[in-house]
């Protein structure tokens, strides 16, 4: 059905939003001042430092950044793969398709959680945030992702779990899976998502297997 799969990494891969809310709390903290949990996840996720800065008062938006980075390099630690996802990563390149990962998160925290997972040969081509000038919803990380593969859109499923996932792969004509785990009920409205007119939806990545009739 597809040459090219290409998958978005937090929130897709490995359930790393509580990971990025105690990156944020620990740059909050480093300016003494705490600030209530869904505050934090309705207000600073998939905003530009500058914003969040503007809006609670931080001094410096640079500085920010650095600190949510420090945070999320010791939360990946931590970090551990979704039920099946390895499995399906699997079976999609036994099945000879190409894979892609497509990210907004910075290469270093990246590839750090890649390797400690075991998963960075899984993968033909990495594009993250340190390598593109427009970050999703524009399609330019998508589309770098598929030159480099040398492959088309037409041919391509982007499996994300955000609003921008599914945009950006909208916008760069692949078919798109959006991805709805029970856990993420806390951090995304559901409907919203729904909304954005995904190609499909799946609940687990044993749901994303069978819709691709892989064997794992």
């Amino acid at each position: 059905m597809y040459r090219t799969i290409l998958f978005d990494f937090d929130g897709t891969l490995l359930p790393s939003l509580d990971l990025w809310l105690r990156a944020f709390q620990h740059a909050i903290s480093r300016y003494g001042r705490e600030i209530p949990e869904q505050t934090i996840i309705d207000r600073f996720y998939y905003r530009d430092y500058a914003d969040v800065c503007a809006e609670f008062e931080f001094p410096n938006a640079d500085e920010m950044e650095k600190h949510v980075h420090e945070g999320l390099t010791t939360a990946y630690e931590s970090a551990e793969l979704f039920d099946d996802a390895r499995q399906v990563l699997d079976a999609v390149r036994a099945a000879g398709m190409k894979t892609g990962l497509v990210t907004s998160s910075p290469r270093l925290q990246v590839s750090t959680a890649m390797t400690r997972l075991g998963i960075d040969d899984k993968f033909d081509t990495i594009v993250t945030g340190d390598d593109i000038v427009n970050f999703k919803p524009h399609p330019e990380p998508v589309l770098l992702a598929l030159s480099n593969l040398g492959e088309q859109p037409s041919e391509t499923l982007f499996v994300g779990d955000y609003i921008f996932d599914v945009l950006a792969g909208n916008a760069a004509g692949t078919t798109t899976a959006l991805f709805l785990p029970d856990r993420h009920t806390r951090f995304y409205d559901f409907d919203k998502l729904r909304a954005t007119g995904p190609d499909l939806t799946f609940t687990s990545y044993r749901d994303l297997a069978h819709h691709l009739d892989l064997t794992m």
